[in-house]
């Protein structure tokens, strides 16, 4: 599959340019981001790619083994206040001087405003194609968890904004799940336009990692965000680290500073110093690894596009407890343990008669692993290239 990839991918470079927005890095690593990379590995490695992105972002490709054509919309060494940064990042993405012809295909990675927005006025500027990825739809400012009212009642305004330009010039739309194609079409958007392209996993890669030499009886793996259910994370542990006071816990991602100190203080209020790894931000082998040597998998995340670590962690063969989120169903079916949203409780429950129960744990994993065979990186990029192509 892979020499056939290489093959089309040869043909496409004769044809076009491929501008690609990565303007809203944060920090980490997000699914967004992880899609992107993974994607432009395998199908742009031989198109003329340029990213416009951040120092960060650039960063972040690189480490990554994406090798393209930077163009650079800040140069910050940490992500700070982001309404700033993306106000900044958005007018120098706007005034980029980008030489490209009319055939070129403008990517944008994201529904956030500094990746649509200059794709749109791009996209009006030129006669260029433009492909928009929307990953998933921002609950109402008072439904949503974790965030301020402000915060965000600005996020739910700027996606209405990004919707509507995306809406008016986008050529093609990809989207991670079915659930949000459905909820595009309730919106008007026009259905033609609008592909279901999953998220992925390198089978083949984590298949050579080995198992970290560290065990753990349950891990998390995300970015340390409060509507990640990380402080429903804590609750949860300590639940289990009463009935096993010996248990342990891999927490695996980066998040704010401020998020992390809270976390961290938490830790320490709950007496969970000893039952609780922070592993940060860490490369593949490592994270995989650990994983490897886990018995569950812990995901109180609130709200999810698709939920790439919940693939990754069954990938390693982990049967996974999660909050039931209907996302969930069109992608893993029934192939994991839902929990009600918040019920930390139920969670701590299920996680418990897993690890007191481990063939039932090893056939919920069995499971998982066999859902895992339709997501492979190869196949998923191998379609967005024919998605790409079709405009």
């Amino acid at each position: 599959m892979r020499q056939d990839l290489q093959i089309r991918a040869n043909k496409y470079s004769k044809k076009t340019n491929l501008i690609a927005f990565l303007n809203s890095y944060s920090e980490g690593l997000s699914g967004s981001d992880l899609r992107f990379i993974e994607i432009s590995k395998r199908i742009m490695r031989n198109v003329a790619l340029i990213v416009v992105t951040s120092k960060l972002g650039n960063d972040l490709c690189e480490k990554r083994g994406l090798n393209a054509k930077f163009f650079l919309t800040s140069k910050e060494n940490n992500f700070g206040n982001v309404f700033i940064i993306y106000v900044m990042r958005m007018l120098a993405a706007i005034f980029l001087r980008l030489e490209i012809d009319n055939n070129a295909i403008v990517y944008a990675t994201s529904d956030f405003l500094p990746d649509v927005l200059p794709a749109y006025v791009l996209k009006f500027k030129k006669q260029v194609k433009w492909v928009q990825v929307i990953h998933h739809i921002q609950e109402k400012p008072f439904d949503r968890v974790g965030k301020s009212w402000f915060v965000n009642m600005f996020g739910f305004i700027s996606q209405r904004l990004s919707f509507a330009l995306i809406k008016k010039r986008a050529d093609l739309i990809i989207v991670v799940n079915p659930i949000t194609r459905e909820q595009l079409l309730k919106e008007a958007f026009n259905g033609k336009k609008v592909c279901i392209n999953y998220n992925g996993v390198n089978l083949n890669k984590v298949r050579d990692f080995m198992p970290s030499n560290k065990k753990y009886d349950c891990v998390f793996l995300g970015r340390l965000n409060v509507s990640k259910g990380i402080f429903d994370l804590l609750k949860v542990w300590s639940d289990i680290v009463a009935k096993k006071p010996s248990a342990k816990l891999a927490i695996i991602g980066k998040g704010e500073s401020q998020i992390e100190k809270r976390l961290r203080n938490d830790v320490s209020r709950m007496k969970l110093q000893k039952n609780i790894d922070f592993c940060g931000y860490l490369d593949d082998s490592e994270a995989f690894g650990i994983l490897k040597s886990a018995k569950v998998f812990l995901f109180p995340s609130y709200e999810e596009g698709f939920g790439i670590a919940i693939l990754q962690a069954m990938a390693c063969g982990l049967p996974v407890v999660a909050y039931n989120l209907p996302v969930y169903r069109g992608v893993f079916d029934d192939k994991l343990i839902s929990v009600p949203l918040g019920r930390t409780d139920i969670m701590s429950q299920r996680a418990w008669f897993l690890l007191e129960h481990p063939e039932d744990a090893k056939l919920l994993s069995k499971a998982g692993m066999a859902i895992v065979k339709k997501y492979d990186w190869d196949k998923i990029a191998e379609r967005e290239l024919l998605l790409i192509e079709s405009i």
